[in-house]
C-alpha cells in the first residue's frame, strides 16, 4: 500500500484493521472468559428468588369491600 492510497482511503484501511483485530480478540475473550466459570459453577443466584416467605401485603384475593354509605 502506498502513502497515497492509505491518506485517501484511510476509514476503509481502519475498517478493516479493526475487523480483523475483533476477529481475534472476541474469540479469546470467550475463550479466557468462560475458562474458569467451567469448573461446575452454576450461576449467580436471581436475588427475587432468594426470599423463600411471600409478603402478606401481595395477597390477590384480598378484595376491598365499601362499607354502606348512611341514609337520611
Amino acid at each position: 500500500m502506498n502513502r497515497s492510497f492509505l491518506v485517501r482511503e484511510w476509514g476503509a484501511v481502519s475498517f478493516v484493521l479493526t475487523v480483523l483485530v475483533g476477529m481475534v480478540a472476541v474469540p479469546l475473550a470467550l475463550y479466557f472468559g468462560h475458562a474458569g466459570s467451567a469448573a461446575g459453577a452454576s450461576g449467580p443466584v436471581p436475588a427475587a428468588t432468594a426470599s423463600a416467605t411471600p409478603s402478606a401485603s401481595a395477597s390477590p384475593s384480598a378484595s376491598p369491600t365499601a362499607s354502606p354509605s348512611p341514609t337520611r
